[in-house]
């Protein structure tokens, strides 16, 4: 469940590879293919509806205890729009049971307001938004975790999932952090390689401009699949419109494997 899968991401990878993103990249990537093509570890630090806030913190709490040959770090649209919620800033409160259990510096980070290092020290307020995670983690056993990768069974209907009245305001501070986490992965030695996988979301082309920049402006590897056509032809391989199923997320490990050197 989401407890155990936090807890494993923040204080017990120990992999070569990380994988970094949210549901898509939870989704899309078999760790036990990934190990089979490169003879590397790998663990997939996916997490469903988490956006570029929470993955810059659980690369502080990796590099803490350790440093990881590559990370790839697949990105969602919602990195770089404001959507609010657990993309946005709501996120630092959910990170709060990690205060303190890091470093300075992952604590600077989570703590947005000038009273959260004196909230935090209360585990009343720190762990008030997961009982439910915890209560259930303890109770239901699920199988369907494979060293991070969750499978999606079932076939996409090939309906567009029909969104009204969206709005599309690019958040600067959401572009700051990829950044960081950039800088930060590659300040330690750390190979970084952007990702945006298969979807049949429409998405504005200035999304993929401001990837494209960043990933020259610090020089790492982007792979772009939002137009492959071995995906987009094959509704079959989707789970829905947005994520592909077990079948799609074999295919696209390999292909993701196949364009980057270990």
């Amino acid at each position: 469940g989401v407890a155990y899968q936090e807890n494993h991401v923040f204080y017990k990878t120990k992999d070569s590879i990380l994988i970094f993103g949210s549901s898509r990249a939870a989704f899309h990537y078999k760790p036990n293919i990934i190990e089979e093509k490169t003879g590397l570890s790998c663990y997939n630090n996916g997490r469903e509806g988490m956006g570029i806030y929470f993955h810059y913190a659980a690369l502080l709490a990796t590099l803490e205890r350790y440093k990881p040959k590559t990370v790839i770090l697949d990105l969602d649209f919602r990195d770089v729009y404001d959507r609010g919620g657990s993309f946005g800033e709501d996120v630092f409160s959910d990170l709060a049971p990690f205060y303190g259990k890091i470093n300075d510096e992952f604590d600077n980070y989570i703590c947005r307001n000038w009273y959260d290092h004196f909230l935090y020290r209360s585990n009343l307020i720190k762990f008030n938004k997961k009982v439910f995670n915890i209560f259930s983690a303890n109770i239901i056993k699920t199988t369907d975790n494979r060293k991070g990768f969750i499978p999606l069974k079932g076939v996409w209907n090939g309906k567009d999932k029909v969104l009204k009245n969206e709005t599309f305001n690019i958040e600067p501070k959401l572009i700051k952090t990829i950044n960081q986490f950039i800088t930060k992965a590659q300040s330690n030695n750390v190979e970084v390689v952007l990702v945006v996988s298969p979807t049949f979301k429409k998405i504005k082309p200035e999304f993929f401009d401001i990837v494209n920049k960043i990933a020259l402006q610090n020089k790492v590897k982007f792979l772009n699949f939002y137009e492959a056509k071995k995906f987009k032809s094959q509704k079959n391989l989707f789970h829905d419109s947005e994520h592909l199923n077990d079948e799609g997320a074999s295919l696209f490990t390999k292909e993701v494997i196949s364009q980057i050197k270990f």
